[in-house]
């Protein structure tokens, strides 16, 4: 991952037909494919109604890892899911906010 510290994708225990996938570590270009590929494993492996990415561990969020979180909404959508965000970072958070992705990913308007 050429230097990168990495991300961690962990499911925890959630509410029946909801997922929650706890990720931690760095969400930039190179390990935005990892959250793809665990959203792309949880939606046909547990056929969610809900399904959460909790980034209270995660460290760095740049412009790449924001599209691999547009990708992941989508794919949620495709088969009737929905895929929110909880626990952001104040910096994540703040460029959720910036890039109008608030209400996309079901995040309160004020902190």
């Amino acid at each position: 991952m050429d230097g990168s510290a990495g991300l961690s994708a962990r499911l925890e225990p959630a509410p029946p037909d909801t997922v929650v996938i706890r990720l931690a570590g760095e969400l930039d270009l190179a390990t935005r494919e990892q959250v793809t590929e665990a959203v792309r494993a949880v939606l046909p492996a547990f056929h969610p109604e809900a399904l959460v990415l909790d980034l209270d561990a995660v460290t760095v969020l740049d412009s790449a890892g924001i599209g691999a979180l547009v990708g992941c909404w989508k794919l949620a959508a495709g088969v009737g899911c929905v895929l929110s965000l909880r626990n952001p970072r104040p910096l994540a958070y703040a460029q959720l906010e910036l890039t109008g992705l608030l209400d996309v990913f079901a995040l309160p308007a004020a902190r």
